[in-house]
């Protein structure tokens, strides 16, 4: 039998909390990663669109730990491919509804992986979060994933199509503390991982690999693979943030440059990805 976790709608009002600095970057205009002012202010997470079609509402922001991934951890005890449903109180009928299907998995590097399929609609002016792919880097409070909308349609209870194939499918990433003046690093190794149209009944969608970084006098280099992406020619700022061309962006988090995430976008392939230094 699916656990079930009742949220309150009350539960949802903004609380407060130490709000640090939250910078990250997407793939479209319908993720704005930003600071949360919803379930625990000023912790990372990304605005969504609150109507069918929409873009992101900057007004409607959701803490990642303290709203989906709380929600998940109070469900799933053990990591895996089994799914859970979260349902929540209606605030007008008072009755519950089915609000997510949702999963946890461990991949490479301790990086915890959560999954979202949204079943009914939500409240009004509430995130659309559709199917929603959220990968926490392990010891950081950096994040990155993927978001499609809902499909079209009554939603089944059981299902592992997030709708990634949808042609709105955004990639991103966020965190906390980002990097600001970055610190001399000689030969530093991140591992990270990457995600590409995640299935959660299987863990497919999933690479890893281990990058190198190089910084000084105020310059340096990202090399090495994550899956099939190759980092060369990916350059460091002093601002702790990278790119390549249009194809790469990202940034790294801590004062030490500990942490870092970013995405890679090439025509139809859009791959999220993030790590923490060896």
């Amino acid at each position: 039998m699916k656990k079930l976790f009742v949220l309150s709608a009350l539960s949802l009002m903004a609380s407060t909390s130490f709000a640090a600095t939250v910078a990250g970057g997407s793939s479209s205009s319908y993720v704005v990663p930003t600071a949360s002012n919803m379930m625990a202010v000023g912790t990372a997470g990304i605005a969504m669109p609150t109507t069918v079609g929409g873009t992101a509402d900057l007004t409607k922001v959701v803490s990642f730990a303290a709203g989906p991934i709380a929600q998940t951890n109070a469900l799933i005890a053990t990591p895996g491919t089994a799914s859970a449903i979260i349902t929540q109180i209606h605030p007008v009928t008072g009755l519950p509804y089915n609000v997510s299907e949702t999963w946890k998995n461990t991949v490479a590097y301790n990086t915890n992986v959560y999954a979202y399929r949204q079943i009914d609609n939500p409240l009004p002016n509430f995130p659309q979060f559709g199917g929603e792919v959220i990968a926490k880097v392990s010891g950081a409070e950096v994040y990155f994933g993927e978001w499609a909308p809902r499909k079209s349609g009554t939603q089944p209870l059981n299902s592992t199509d997030l709708n990634l194939t949808d042609a709105n499918r955004t990639v991103w990433y966020v965190g906390e503390n980002p990097t600001t003046s970055m610190p001399t690093l000689v030969n530093a190794k991140y591992n990270v991982v990457g995600v590409n149209q995640y299935n959660p009944g299987t863990g497919a969608g999933v690479t890893s690999g281990v990058l190198t970084a190089n910084y000084g006098s105020g310059s340096g280099t990202l090399t090495g693979t994550v899956g099939s992406i190759n980092f060369g020619g990916t350059t460091i700022a002093s601002n702790g943030s990278f790119s390549r061309t249009s194809q790469i962006q990202g940034q790294f988090y801590g004062a030490n440059a500990e942490a870092l995430a970013g995405i890679y976008t090439s025509g139809s392939t859009k791959v999220a990805f993030g790590g923490a230094k060896q």
